[in-house]
């Protein structure tokens, strides 16, 4: 199987880079989203690089432009999660559906990891947006205050307040420093963490999962932190035609990588997303958490 490594630019002007898989014949395609200070090639959405086509599905695994903590070295802009602005997310996400159509594959399922779920469903939940046929939300990220141990210095809302006048004096762009002693540098433009952890942050599933009518299926991890499994909960409950979908494994699902992909391709096809006939589930516990 080749991989071929394509970019496409943003209606603003932003390249983004990823990968393409695909089988002779494809009858549909994964678009694979990341979660914050992720990429195309990490886990876990690149493993359906491998996993789709083997299923007959191709796979497009994308950066946003908040990738990483930002990139230097081809002569675009620098941006990454350090400034990224969660209102842009539209606009990445577009322009991948936009080069899947390019490829002869206008019709797809959004697989989207962690602070990636929030951003696939607000750009769903826009009338103006490619339609998913489905969307698949991988252990959908809670607010910053239900992880703050592991990342925060001090009071979460400590750091938002000095966000906040950095914003209201003119200088969305001054640094906040949350934490550098976290898992991953928790530094950011001020105006990216009101966009991102603010109180009136677009970024959070819950908000937008209600107005979608297509099958929603969401995963959570067993051997996550409580608040990542309860707000997979919630989202599920939360979307007309959802699904929750436990596994055991961890936040990034390395346990077992397999597990993962396998168990999400199966409900493509039991859901029979693009008319292939159901298979047998190949793990986890599943439930219904709709209305």
């Amino acid at each position: 199987m080749l991989v071929d490594l394509v970019h496409t630019r943003t209606a603003d002007g932003v390249l983004l880079h990823g990968a393409l898989t695909a089988p002779e014949a494809a009858r549909g395609a994964v678009l694979a989203v990341h979660g914050a200070w992720g990429n195309f090639y990490g886990t876990p959405v690149a493993r359906f690089l491998d996993a789709a086509p083997a299923r007959g599905l191709a796979a497009l695994s994308i950066n946003g432009r908040g990738h990483d903590l930002g990139s230097l070295g081809d002569g675009e802009r620098c941006i990454g999660f350090l400034r990224d602005r969660f209102e842009d997310a539209p606009l990445d996400l577009q322009a991948a559906a936009g080069l899947l159509a390019e490829r002869g594959l206008p019709r797809f399922v959004a697989v989207a990891h962690s602070f990636g779920a929030h951003r696939a469903t607000f750009w769903q939940a826009d009338p103006k947006a490619t339609p998913a046929a489905a969307l698949v939300l991988l252990s959908p990220a809670p607010e910053l205050q239900g992880a703050a141990d592991v990342f925060v210095d001090g009071a979460v809302e400590h750091h938002i307040a000095r966000a906040a006048a950095f914003v209201a004096a003119g200088h969305p762009e001054r640094l906040v420093v949350l934490s550098s002693g976290a898992p991953v540098p928790m530094v950011a433009e001020a105006a990216t963490v009101l966009s991102t952890w603010g109180p009136d942050t677009l970024a959070d599933s819950r908000r937008h999962v209600g107005s979608l009518s297509m099958p929603v299926l969401v995963v959570s991890g067993a051997r996550e932190p409580a608040p990542y499994r309860r707000r997979a909960e919630e989202v599920a409950a939360g979307a007309p035609d959802g699904e929750l979908l436990v596994i055991d494994d961890d936040h990034y699902y390395r346990r077992d990588p397999d597990q993962l992909t396998a168990a999400v391709l199966d409900w493509v096809d039991r859901r029979q997303i693009f008319g292939a006939a159901p298979l047998a589930p190949s793990g986890g516990t599943e439930r219904t958490a709709g209305r």
